[in-house]
């Protein structure tokens, strides 16, 4: 359930507000997209707890305006209605005190904090699904409507709390999934969209909110990873067409409420990040390109992040000139582990280095950058600052911006939740030998760093020979590891190396890393850091 959610501060507009030449996203493949799940507004954390205003909604929407941002997408609840709506109850909703959350008195504080800030948006004559749109529209942002089609966070029955439990889901316990086969959390209790009955139900929301919202929308994203579970394990892929039909449905009601308004309403989409993937979960991503449903297509994993995610094998396997983003989701090698700034730009650069046509920011939440008084604090003793930040919304939408901006690339550790699959050979197993590919984004030959290392982690205390693109590594200065923050969740059984790559040796694209070992280890995690500067002017680390 998420029940704390922050975006940026309207003070933070004076950062924000020396760019202000995004391009027009209606007519143009180019997009910095944020996702905003909704939750960080109805608490309104970021103002204090404070009751919900008016105003103080513009401000989740002011703090992301003049940047690179070019589209601002909201929540509309899943099954958890953050308006009137007739098929639930507005989040939070106790019913005159019916319903509770026994001894999670944290959990039901926040719901109800929801549920009377909802009221007192409606006392003056909105919520906040309208108000953020009408309020993007008016900052030249693109507005959309986010739906998650399968949001589990309100079928978690291990803390019996009936209040967090949406009406549809509680009603029909005879459409969930029930499958104890499948991956990842509250899976079991996920709707199972083999049902006629489920299929129906969702599609009447989604018609209920572009029929509510049609006049201030630009656009409507279904959320297929929010969370990645629709069918039995064992029935997805035979049920491909059951979903292809649903988004056919949804796009022929988009169309219909677009033609309403004298405009076009585009409908988009986010899958996982390999074709794979998606037929397994049955989503036939191929076949809804054939029939043109989706104008644009957002690629991404759950929860933990993919800092390399191979964007441009699946352009290639689409087939198709529909544009395609990449998420940038909250997690890191652990769910909810902050990535650092060089982290950021790394996952952007690859991604766009790749050919993606632009960015998604999912869960861009600054709580921390609230708590550290709007400033950017790095971790102790070291060139790192893991506080999502506003600065990065002026570098993140295109490599010009992040030209000569310091850089870390990885690849994930193999870490993964609904079996969905990483680009990463690691875990890897090394007898004698192993190889890695580590794709960057930057265009090393024209614009040179300053210093490149390397930093490899090992499952045991045995050195690896390691070889980056024929060129054998020397070793690096160890204090780096500490500088670069490498020793995070470094286990007594790990260690950290340090390498000194020569600058000279890195390319642009796939960069051939071989590991040598007389002993059986295990690489856990390669990462790289590209520094073209002090971290004052080019960027913490």
């Amino acid at each position: 359930m998420p029940v704390i959610r922050f975006v940026l501060t309207v003070s933070s507009l004076a950062l924000l507000s020396c760019s202000n030449n995004h391009p027009s996203p209606a007519s143009d493949r180019h997009r910095l997209i944020i996702n905003n799940d909704g939750t960080e507004i109805l608490g309104n954390n970021w103002f204090g707890n404070r009751p919900l205003t008016l105003d103080d909604v513009h401000g989740y929407v002011d703090m992301v305006a003049n940047s690179q941002v070019t589209t601002f997408m909201i929540c509309s609840g899943s099954d958890f209605f953050y308006y009137r709506s007739k098929y639930g109850r507005l989040m939070g909703d106790d019913l005159n005190g019916q319903l509770n959350c026994d001894d999670d008195t944290a959990l039901s504080k926040a719901l109800h904090r929801f549920y009377n800030n909802a009221i007192r948006l409606e006392k003056e004559g909105t919520d906040i699904v309208e108000a953020s749109l009408k309020r993007a529209k008016e900052k030249n942002l693109e507005p959309f409507i986010t739906y998650r089609m399968n949001d589990l966070h309100f079928s978690d029955t291990s803390n019996h709390c009936t209040l967090q439990y949406t009406d549809y889901w509680i009603a029909h316990p005879e459409f969930w999934t029930s499958d104890t086969t499948l991956p990842g959390w509250n899976a079991t209790n996920a709707l199972d969209f083999a049902h006629p009955e489920v299929r129906e139900h969702k599609l009447a929301v989604i018609r209920e909110q572009l029929e509510k919202y049609g006049p201030d929308l630009d656009g409507y994203e279904l959320d297929f990873m929010r969370f990645i579970v629709y069918f039995k394990k064992a029935e997805a892929e035979k049920n491909a067409p059951l979903m292809t039909s649903l988004v056919k449905s949804v796009k022929q009601v988009t169309d219909s409420i677009g033609k309403v308004y004298n405009k076009k309403i585009l409908l988009t989409a986010r899958v996982p990040a390999t074709m794979g993937d998606c037929i397994k979960k049955g989503l036939d991503v191929q076949e809804w390109t054939r029939q043109g449903l989706l104008d644009f297509l957002t690629i991404g994993i759950h929860w933990t992040g993919d800092p390399a995610i191979d964007v441009a094998s699946f352009k290639k396997e689409l087939g198709s000139d529909l544009p395609v983003y990449v998420t940038i989701d909250d997690g890191g090698y652990r769910q909810r582990e902050t990535w650092s700034h060089g982290m950021y730009r790394g996952m952007a650069a690859h991604a766009l280095g790749q050919g993606a046509d632009g960015i998604m920011l999912f869960n861009y939440f600054l709580t921390v950058y609230n708590e550290a008084n709007q400033k950017l604090v790095p971790e102790e003793g070291t060139d790192v600052c893991r506080i999502i930040a506003p600065e990065l919304l002026q570098e993140l939408g295109s490599l010009k911006t992040l030209r000569k901006r310091n850089k870390v690339y990885c690849l994930s550790d193999g870490t993964t939740s609904y079996e969905v699959t990483i680009n990463t050979p690691l875990p890897l197993s090394v007898n004698k030998e192993g190889n890695a590919a580590l794709f960057i984004g930057d265009d090393v030959e024209a614009d040179h760093p300053e210093e490149v290392t390397l930093f490899i982690r090992t499952s045991n205390a045995e050195q690896p020979v390691v070889e980056m693109n024929g060129e054998t590594l020397s070793p690096g200065d160890s204090t780096y590891a500490h500088v670069y923050d490498k020793l995070r969740g470094l286990q007594s059984d790990q260690k950290e190396w340090v390498f000194k790559v020569p600058v000279n040796s890195l390319i642009k694209g796939n960069n051939n890393i071989q590991f040598r070992s007389s002993a059986e280890t295990t690489i856990l995690r390669v990462e790289l850091a590209v520094k073209y500067g002090p971290v004052e002017t080019n960027g913490y680390f």
